[in-house]
């Protein structure tokens, strides 16, 4: 009987340690991925995607890292997917977005766009700055000068916020 316990034991414990392992290795991947590294980013998903294909913060990665990385077709499938899976989530229809700009469909690049930055809140000033330097740069390809120029004033505005709100809750110096 002991010997069933202890080898239940270190079964729930390998499989404790492989779930540790997966969580670091996906984190590590979007890490790699905010330092501008998409094809290092794919190395590491790519493994974890063909044990959990429905991982939706995965193929978020995998999509960033080919659009990226200009693998055109894989960063459509892993964006639809992405979709499938979670039709909500903002970071898929932004990658959506920029999918059809890179093919050339500006128009519906901008109405996902507008969507995405609808639906940020307000108080995420450095989110709807990227956003709308999209948008900015796809009414520079329409020739929309005027427009984007205005966007280009109100980046500038939402990142003076940005740095006046870390300033304002950052830790006071003690003494």
């Amino acid at each position: 009987m002991q010997l069933l316990t202890l080898v239940a034991f270190l079964s729930a414990s390998l499989c404790a340690q492989e779930v540790v392992q997966y969580d670091a290795l996906k984190l590590k991947a979007r890490a790699v991925l905010d330092a501008g590294q998409p094809a290092a980013a794919l190395e590491l998903a790519e493994p974890l995607l063909k044990r959990a294909p429905d991982d939706y913060e995965l193929q978020y990665t995998a999509a960033k890292s080919h659009r990226l990385l200009g693998h055109l077709v894989e960063a459509e499938k892993a964006t639809q997917w992405l979709l499938d899976l979670r039709p909500e989530f903002l970071g898929g229809l932004h990658e959506a977005a920029l999918l059809r700009e890179c093919f050339n469909d500006l128009p519906g690049a901008l109405d996902l766009l507008n969507k995405v930055f609808r639906a940020t809140p307000v108080s995420k000033y450095n989110e709807r700055a990227e956003l709308l330097s999209d948008i900015a740069r796809i009414f520079d390809k329409q020739d929309l000068k005027q427009d984007a120029a205005q966007l280009r004033r109100e980046i500038i505005r939402l990142k003076e916020l940005e740095t006046s709100n870390a300033k304002a809750t950052a830790a006071p110096a003690h003494k």
